[in-house]
Formats: C-alpha cells, structure tokens, sequence
C-alpha cells in the first residue's frame, strides 16, 4: 500500500514557496502507449501537449494501468508543460474569460484563471516533470463520463472539486469513475489536487504540500 496522508482541501500557491527542493536530477523519460495507456490531445490543433515525465512518473503509469480494471484504459492527456506551454494555457484561458466578462477586473479574471491553470511563474507544476493530467477510457476508447469535461470552466470548480466526492451534481456513475481513477493512482503513491479531479503528482512541491512534507526532489526540468 502507498497510500499516504493526504490534505483534502485546496490550499493556497503561497503553501508551496516553503518547500525545499532536493533534485535528484532524474531525467525525463517519454511516456510511449501501451495496450493499457492510452495518449490523447484534448487541447486542439493550438496546443501541442508533451508527454514526457520524470522516470519514476512514467513506471508509476504503467503500475497505475496495470491495477485497473481490466476493460478500462489510463490516458495521458499532459505530462511535462514547458514555460511556454504554461504561458499559452494561462493566456489562452485569461483571454477568454476576459472577453466572456468584460466587467471583470484583471486581478478577477486572474482568480478564475488560477483555478484552473497555475500562474506560469515563478514556478509552475507540471514544469517539474512530476504531474500528470489523467482520465480514463474504455477499451473502445470511448471516455469514461468523469461529471466535467477537462480542462473544466471556472464555474464548474465548486462541483467538480468538492470533497468528499459525493457531492451534489454528480450521478453515481460519476462518483464510481472518478473513484476508480484516484484509487488506481493513489495506490501507486500519487497525489491527488482537490482543485482538479484530472491533476495528480508526485515527488513535487504540490505533491509536498499535500502531504504536509517539507521538502521535494523534482524541481524545474528541461528537455
């Protein structure tokens, strides 16, 4: 069992500036499909995600696919994010609440933003090779119905979020999937992020903060 303690609510970035970074200059590895892992771009033809994690995220993948059952399949949908990558989520998601609310003020739009994308500096989590944005799909490769589409709007946070997962706007069968999903990465030592039912890390600052650890061994990493 991996299963460690873990901090249910969500806490603010401010947590995470504390933390202790001890690289362990573990390289990134490219994650590459499988029979149970399955890569999709849910982003668009704007966007071009890279699935590269640290090496230990990438055989923790294959141990999480391993463990689920056996119709369904895990997706990558992001791993690594680079600067730029991060700048373009960030911006992307500004620009369209901007002209979606045009009463909002910058700092507003900014507090909607972060609830969905981390501010590209001065450090972001997916730039550590640590996190991972998973769903899951079945064997047709028809996607498992999660209750949110990914990346979920600002105004859908307060449902899909919740803890506990039984909260109300889900159905039961949405409740089921999301709890196979986090049991499978939990097992394998993940750490899930209350504000996102897709983000899951490990080794990280995030991943830290979440289990009331001081200190991390993935820092910034280039490919």
């Amino acid at each position: 069992m991996n299963n460690c303690f873990q901090v249910t609510k969500t806490l603010p970035k401010s947590a995470w500036q504390n933390v202790v970074i001890k690289e362990n200059d573990e390289p990134l590895v490219e994650v590459l499909e499988t029979d149970r892992i399955k890569i999709v771009n849910m982003f668009g033809s704007n966007y071009n995600p890279i699935y590269f994690v640290r090496k230990t995220i990438a055989e923790k993948l294959i141990e999480v696919s391993c463990e689920l059952p056996d119709n369904i399949n895990l997706v990558l949908i992001e791993g690594y994010r680079t600067l730029k990558n991060q700048e373009d989520s960030w911006n992307k998601l500004f620009d369209k609440i901007k002209l979606e609310n045009p009463d909002l003020s910058k700092d507003q739009i900014e507090d909607r933003v972060k609830m969905v994308i981390a501010r590209p500096n001065p450090l972001a989590n997916h730039h550590c090779g640590g996190a991972v944005d998973v769903t899951l799909c079945y064997k047709n490769g028809e996607m498992l119905d999660i209750g949110t589409s990914y990346p979920s709007e600002p105004a859908s946070i307060e449902i899909q979020n919740k803890y506990p997962m039984e909260c109300s706007g889900l159905s039961s069968t949405q409740i089921e999937n999301r709890k196979i999903l986090r049991d499978a990465m939990t097992e394998a030592g993940f750490v899930w992020y209350p504000g996102e039912w897709w983000h899951y890390c490990y080794g990280d600052r995030m991943w830290a903060v979440y289990t009331n650890r001081t200190e991390c061994f993935y820092g910034p990493a280039d490919l």
